[in-house]
């Protein structure tokens, strides 16, 4: 959900600590005689009748329930009754009990926008779950160190640890906690407005819900949904998901959350502008803010009562609504949102015909927006910016390609008229003599020479187009990125000490623009009908260490553990060549899309005349349409890996070519989040046709 920030109380003594955990206890026990006498608070008045209260664990259990009913009401308290949970549990050594007082007093933290003493806790929490192997805990320390790495702004941390969640709730079939990573996953990837991406974590989740039915995770969902569809400006969607939403949440009381879709109900009706309908469920939410101690979220909130006021010209109470918003932004330093609100005052008071004040609000806004640019990574700016390039030369390409197109079905039209026109004057001459006879015959021989000729420059073209789009596309951009790095320490604007921080990264390219430039070699060269197979008796095992030693670089910095189980008996009649490439591609591509700490097995099958070869690994797997494209002849398919690596699409084409060519047949099987296998047959004994040039 939302975090927000409070001034730091400090350290406190024990004495004054252990007095505010008596008085919050008192004060919650009070509400639970009027409420009802099972509350937390009374039990543990009562547990605390006790003697040895202080080593019950169920207190301690209470202490941490308490917290995290009372951590949005009250942080102050949250923080002592943390701290207490913490020591109480460590005095007994409990540590199930101390992994929740680190969750609790991260929270504090996170909800005071300190995110390293979050991050800190949470760390610990995480730790300390791993050890006593509590599958709950750790899901919980795991999405909560998640969500702090994505207020830090460090996505790729974030995205790392939603994934490692993922892969643990998946193993252990716990679909509660896995709908919730893949909801948490979508808001990382629409903050990015990959929106698209977004959408399909949260149809997963919804999907997954349905076998849950699980009303509050449903509920949850459906908001994110409804806020994902405003983003993409689909609002009939958004409609429909916030009004079941809605429903769910207040028959749940999850007051939190129906804030949160009360704003979602209105920024619909912001958005079309039906300014009263918004303000009225702006006003909704509101009201149950007054209770709840989030100022974070109160930020959104009155941002969106001032444009809906802003829209009613209602310019002063506007300005009242959007000043709160800078003030608490100021007091917890969110620069996103206090960029909108200054944004807002200045249009306030141009409108309103104040321009010293408009001008001065300009001013901060434009502050804002310079601190907010200068914050952006300046290397994800610039990769951006070259793929764009890459983008709009890609598509030049694609336009001369068609252009090339066009004309050459001119070319065959033409040349077909010319065949039909011998054709008719063979066919008269051969009512005439046979000297006739002997013309059409050689005329005919010429029309089939000619047509295989169009045919072979046809195929070149295309295989030149198709190889300069790889080019322009998968080749260009990297070296156009290392130009830009060059040029940038020519003009001054990055220092060597920066300039070697990106030698690791560049060192990454160039290997990937090598192996690239190999495929693209294998694979013209066959394209060009020069590639002949040439099999002998090959040991497996051996090509396989031979690759693997050329790969082994990559595979430790990702910490990817290789085993070759091939023994000495798988014996091949094979181009060696041939099926190296073959078994380079497929562990690189395993490689590519194995997490770290992953697992690459090759091994093998005795199948009577054929050897069956497996590489196999725990990656993040294919859908059902991407296994069904990826050995597509007409069309090259690409993704990135775990580590954003690109590839060109070319070397599982390859692979099937290669291992056709050797008599053999290619497959793969794949389970996402779970693993890829590719398959390959070669045969064992000579064929009877085993020097063909292919």
């Amino acid at each position: 959900m939302q975090q927000l920030l409070m001034k730091n109380e400090g350290m406190r003594c024990k004495a004054f600590s252990t007095a505010f955990v008596l008085f919050i206890l008192s004060s919650w026990f009070l509400f639970a005689q009027e409420q009802k006498t099972d509350s937390l608070a009374f039990k543990i008045q009562k547990l605390k009748q006790q003697s040895n209260y202080e080593q019950d664990t169920l207190y301690i259990n209470l202490l941490y329930d308490l917290g995290r009913q009372i951590s949005l009401y009250n942080l102050d308290s949250l923080q002592v009754l943390s701290k207490e949970t913490i020591r109480l549990s460590k005095s007994i050594d409990f540590i199930k009990g101390e992994v929740k007082g680190h969750v609790n007093l991260g929270t504090y933290y996170s909800e005071n926008g300190k995110q390293n003493q979050a991050v800190e806790n949470f760390s610990i929490a995480l730790a300390k779950a791993k050890q006593i192997n509590n599958l709950e805990l750790l899901l919980r320390a795991k999405s909560l160190l998640a969500i702090e790495h994505e207020y830090k702004e460090d996505y790729a941390g974030a995205l790392r640890h939603y994934m490692e969640g993922i892969e643990i709730a998946s193993n252990n079939n716990h679909d509660s906690w896995l709908s919730t990573f893949y909801v948490n996953t979508s808001n990382l990837y629409n903050l990015q407005k990959e929106y698209k991406q977004g959408l399909l974590f949260l149809l997963k989740a919804k999907e997954l819900n349905k076998k849950i039915g699980d009303d509050r995770i449903s509920a949850m969902t459906l908001a994110n949904l409804t806020a994902t569809y405003i983003e993409t400006g689909d609002l009939k969607s958004a409609s429909e998901n916030v009004d079941q939403c809605i429903g769910l949440f207040e028959n749940l009381k999850l007051k939190e959350w129906l804030t949160y879709a009360y704003e979602l109900k209105a920024n619909i009706y912001l958005q079309q502008k039906q300014y009263e309908a918004a303000l009225s469920w702006f006003q909704k939410s509101e009201k149950i803010h007054e209770a709840i101690e989030q100022p974070r979220y109160k930020i959104p909130l009155y941002n969106g009562i001032a444009k809906t006021y802003f829209g009613l010209e209602q310019y002063k109470t506007s300005e009242i609504y959007a000043s709160r918003a800078v003030e608490i932004s100021e007091k917890i330093n969110i620069l996103d949102e206090r960029e909108e609100s200054l944004k807002l005052l200045y249009e306030i008071k141009k409108v309103t015909d104040q321009p010293v004040e408009a001008l001065a609000y300009l001013e901060k806004y434009k502050n804002i927006s310079d601190t907010i640019s200068k914050n952006k990574n300046e290397k994800e700016l610039r990769i951006l910016k070259s793929n764009l390039e890459f983008d709009q030369e890609k598509e030049r390409y694609l336009a001369e390609n068609n252009k090339k197109v066009a004309e050459q079905k001119l070319y065959f039209y033409g040349a077909l008229f010319i065949i039909l026109a011998f054709l008719v004057i063979i066919f008269i001459m051969h009512f005439t003599n046979k000297v006739q006879d002997e013309l059409n015959q050689k005329l005919t021989s010429q029309t089939s020479e000619l047509k295989k000729k169009e045919k072979f420059l046809r195929e070149a073209n295309n295989t030149k187009s198709k190889l300069f789009s790889i080019i322009a596309h998968d080749l260009k951009g990297p070296i156009n990125s290392f130009k830009m790095m060059f040029d940038l320490v020519d003009a001054g604007e990055i220092n060597t000490k920066d300039f070697m921080g990106f030698v690791p990264k560049m060192g990454q390219n160039v290997n990937s623009i090598s192996f690239t430039l190999n495929n693209l070699l294998a694979w013209g060269h066959s394209q060009m009908n020069g590639s002949v197979t040439k099999p002998i008796i090959n040991d497996i095992a051996e090509i396989v260490e031979e690759n693997l030693a050329l790969l082994t670089k990559i595979a430790e910095k990702k910490d990817i553990t290789l085993k070759n189980n091939l023994g000495s008996d798988v014996i091949t009649w094979s181009d060696k060549d041939q099926i190296s490439i073959v078994i380079r591609n497929l562990i690189s591509n395993a490689l590519k899309f194995t997490p770290e700490n992953g697992i690459i097995l090759i091994d093998s099958l005795d199948r009577t005349n054929m050897w069956e070869i497996c590489v196999k690994d725990n990656g993040i797997g294919m859908s059902k349409e991407a296994l069904g494209m990826i050995f597509n002849v007409a069309d090259t398919y690409t993704t990135y890996g775990t580590n954003n690596e690109k590839g060109t699409g070319l070397g599982l084409n390859l692979c099937k070519e290669m291992v056709e060519k050797n008599g053999g047949t290619i497959w793969a099987t794949s389970i996402l989040n779970i693993g890829t296998s590719f398959f390959f047959t070669i045969p064992k004994e000579p064929a009877t046709n085993s020097a063909i040039e292919k």
